[in-house]
């Protein structure tokens, strides 16, 4: 009965291709970042090569905030539904590249650069980005009832990825040893990924075509059409430079937050009456947490997880990515409005961040043996990750409570793009983090 009820008010194939349509929003870059175990193995930026990707997504934000200004500024705003068909071609085109190219190198100021990989890293930013103020508005024209299933979808573009990763698995480290002769060589890995990098981003290609066909299916197949509540996209669905800062939110692990906040903004009551929080409290937690979360510790995680083993890094940025949509969903179903409560699991958060910056900073050496200390690696990613999840979609609620979402959405950016720009600069020219190469 429960099952015939929920299928009478609704079109099941608008469902799904809402659903197919909101997992394009993040899963390339939410995918590149669980690739990251193999990639930082045959490219020559090595351990260092998540402090530049880092840096390169916070760079993508001027996609976002220039869609913004010309909606406000030009008399004539671009057509939504066009913008969204060049986006996602431009997914499409860049997901290729990277399947042909990511291994690609040049020579830049005389070192080796993964220049194939920047540049489809930087363009795939670029889409998923700007689809924070796209995708959301244009599902505004649909009836309420399809925008869980389009949240559903963003938060799976965290989910599939890591099931493909853990699927993929990861190869084995480089060994030296001592030939009978008395040669020393270096052993190259004799188990290893089930399929490649290659095949990895192929993959993340045809979500993104299917994302495509999707959307062209929402647009314009007569069936989706007709369970539109309004045929008006510019009045629906207008996005402001605001729109443009407090949505945008890109990290390449934590792309979820994006989702499940405009989850919570579409699902708050109009009128309910503010409630009385304190602004810096929850301001600078937020700032805080994505200075963390967003920025810092997503550049040194091949630092702190790789003296274990590939392996620990691997299974720590796939259940990493795995438990941040898991609760950023619980947020929604059970959110806090407790300011007690919220800070007290920044704090906490915190504190096992604080253990993950000392792992870092003992590399190449281990804190424990493999089994131990690598296990508590893991499970410090993967608990800290949770926590900052659960704790940013809170604060953007009661932010949107409080009429302090511009504000929220301001200062998330400029948390995570600060500890970017800072972990990087401590990793590329301070050299603080020293990463372990096998050498005989």
């Amino acid at each position: 009965m429960m099952l015939k009820d929920f299928l009478r008010n609704r079109v099941v194939l608008v469902d799904l291709l809402a659903v197919l349509f909101g997992i394009s929003s993040w899963i390339s870059i939410n995918g590149l970042w669980v690739e990251l175990p193999l990639l930082v193995q045959h490219l020559p930026e090595g351990w260092a090569l998540p402090s530049y990707l880092s840096i390169i997504v916070q760079m993508a934000n001027i996609g976002p905030i220039t869609y913004g200004l010309m909606r406000s500024c030009m008399k004539t705003p671009p057509s939504q539904n066009r913008s969204i068909t060049l986006l996602l071609a431009v997914g499409c085109g860049a997901s290729l590249a990277l399947a042909l190219g990511w291994d690609l190198t040049s020579v830049i100021d005389g070192k080796m650069r993964s220049t194939g990989l920047f540049i489809c890293v930087f363009f795939l930013s670029l889409v998923d980005c700007t689809s924070s103020v796209l995708f959301l508005p244009y599902m505004g024209i649909f009836r309420q009832v399809y925008l869980n299933s389009y949240l559903i979808g963003e938060g799976m573009s965290g989910f599939v990825p890591s099931i493909a990763a853990l699927a993929q698995g990861v190869s084995g480290n480089p060994v030296c040893v001592t030939l009978e002769n008395g040669t020393s060589i270096i052993q190259e890995v004799t188990d290893q990924a089930r399929f490649t990098t290659s095949g990895f981003f192929i993959f993340l290609l045809g979500m993104m075509i299917l994302s495509l066909l999707a959307f062209l299916f929402l647009q314009h197949l007569p069936t989706a059409r007709s369970e539109r509540i309004s045929s008006n996209m510019s009045s629906r669905s207008s996005a402001t430079f605001s729109d443009a800062l407090q949505d945008t939110s890109p990290d390449a692990v934590d792309a979820d937050t994006i989702s499940q906040e405009s989850m919570t903004h579409h699902q708050q009551p109009r009128n309910k009456q503010p409630v009385k929080y304190n602004k810096y409290l929850l301001l600078s937690i937020q700032c805080f947490i994505c200075f963390l979360s967003n920025g810092a510790l997503p550049s040194i995680q091949s630092y702190s997880c790789l003296p274990y083993g590939n392996t620990v890094y691997h299974m720590a940025v796939t259940l990493n990515a795995m438990a941040n949509p898991m609760m950023a969903f619980l947020a929604f179903f059970l959110p806090c409005t407790r300011q007690t409560v919220i800070t007290a699991l920044a704090v906490v958060g915190s504190l096992l961040s604080a253990f993950i910056i000392t792992t870092a900073l003992y590399s190449p050496a281990m804190i424990g043996t493999v089994e131990v200390g690598g296990t508590f690696v893991v499970l410090t990613w993967v608990v800290s990750g949770a926590m900052f999840s659960y704790v940013k979609v809170s604060v953007a609620g009661m932010c949107r409570d409080s009429g302090w979402l511009f504000h929220c959405g301001v200062l998330t950016q400029v948390g995570s793009a600060g500890g970017a720009l800072l972990m990087f600069i401590l990793v590329n020219q301070v050299n603080m983090f020293q990463g372990y190469y096998v050498t005989c």
